[in-house]
């Protein structure tokens, strides 16, 4: 949901398709395995296929989902439920790169003509929890690609949408704990909304919670049934991200990675939360396991991330004080620069600056954030620069287990 955000241009939308394709897979696995009420989950086929296939797509195994969902046919007497996850397994297939408009407009007629079905349906039972749970996950789906494509009065209408049927639907049956998933997003992602947005958000919008969305969240990955693992990667993101609470963060990172081999986000995310902690060796293993993913081509290991696992590297040196190997990894990251992951080059400059500064070293730091500003991208690491360009950097200053209320390091995943 943070396609919600009021920004423009080419860039912002590939950038934040990264992170909408997490959330739509969220939106996906909403639906809990017991609407048997509303005949969504007929009998216990249905629940199997689509427990398959979910878990297919977190592993990033589109073509074992898409044959998991192509059985939903056979079993699905609404009509709703195979043309829906249809939908986002051809969604989730182009979370490597910029979906053309044509992509996202096909994907919008799926949402609308499956609101409109399950929406008449809802007119013959108001009060069917099923129905509000999967018509909030419709619309929270329309609301993302609207987001992403600056319809913004379509967005705030979708989510004010969104909001209101997963409130009804906890409403008629409290113990639906999968709703609390679309909650806690909604709450945590509007609250971190940037401030000069927030007025015009909390005139079109239900107010928002930071607390209530982590309490939320929480909710759904102790008791939720299809949306648990969800939240837990969203826990994950929030508290290796704006939260920066590692320790909470280390048991999400540890079991989703088990649970999901060959998604490379867990990768980056389990060394980044070994490395804050100080638990150099299991971060170095993590780095070892990408490289060898990323030697033999496994999973979704391509090259193109072998600028990111430099960066990744010359964190983990950099977080030990092992400064010389960290700018050689650091180096090696701005020698072999991806066009998709410009941002890791501006994330090496903004610390090869950093050593410079921790070292003494001044005019060299400045030339560093220098180099980190002129890299034709956006995010906290050019943030850094600039601060840093004019206020030099000390370790001491960095906090790793409070939420961020100035400059900060790791927002974004090494």
């Amino acid at each position: 949901m943070e396609a919600y955000r009021m920004e423009h241009g080419a860039f912002v939308r590939a950038k934040w398709w990264r992170v909408c394709c997490s959330l739509a897979l969220g939106l996906l696995v909403l639906l809990p395995p017991d609407l048997s009420r509303a005949d969504l989950w007929a009998d216990a086929r249905t629940q199997e296929v689509v427990a398959a296939g979910t878990d297919h797509l977190l592993n990033l195994d589109y073509d074992l989902a898409e044959q998991a969902f192509a059985r939903l046919s056979g079993v699905d007497g609404t009509g709703l439920l195979a043309p829906f996850y249809q939908a986002f397994a051809t969604l989730m297939r182009l979370q490597d790169r910029e979906p053309t408009r044509q992509e996202m407009d096909a994907f919008l007629a799926a949402m609308r003509t499956l609101i409109a079905k399950a929406e008449a349906r809802l007119r013959q039972a108001p009060e069917e929890p099923d129905l509000l749970l999967f018509l909030g996950m419709a619309w929270g789906s329309k609301a993302m690609i609207d987001g992403i494509w600056g319809n913004y009065f379509s967005a705030y209408e979708a989510i004010k949408r969104t909001k209101s049927y997963f409130d009804a639907c906890l409403l008629h049956q409290p113990t639906r704990y999968d709703a609390y998933y679309g909650l806690g997003l909604y709450d945590y992602t509007l609250s971190m909304i940037a401030w000069y947005y927030r007025p015009f958000v909390h005139l079109a919008l239900p107010p928002s919670d930071r607390e209530r969305g982590l309490r939320e969240l929480t909710i759904a990955s102790e008791r939720g049934t299809a949306t648990r693992m969800l939240a837990k990667l969203a826990l994950l993101q929030t508290y290796t991200g704006i939260e920066k609470d590692f320790e909470k963060a280390l048991p999400l990172a540890d079991e989703l990675l088990r649970r999901f081999p060959s998604n490379p986000e867990l990768y980056f995310q389990a060394a980044l939360v070994y490395s804050e902690l100080g638990r150099f060796p299991e971060a170095l293993e993590v780095g070892r396991r990408i490289r060898a993913n990323l030697e033999l081509g496994r999973y979704h290991f391509t090259r193109e991330m072998l600028p990111r696992y430099f960066q990744m590297m010359g964190k983990i040196y950099m977080d030990r004080g092992d400064y010389p190997t960290a700018l050689s990894f650091f180096r090696k990251t701005i020698e072999q620069p991806a066009p998709r992951y410009a941002w890791v080059t501006a994330w090496a400059w903004t610390r090869i600056g950093m050593i410079h500064d921790l070292l003494g070293e001044r005019a060299g730091a400045q030339q560093s954030y220098r180099m980190a500003l002129a890299v034709e991208t956006d995010g906290i690491a050019k943030k850094l620069a600039r601060y840093y360009l004019n206020e030099p950097y000390r370790k001491e200053t960095v906090r790793r287990t409070a939420p961020a209320t100035g400059p900060e390091e790791n927002t974004e995943s090494p």
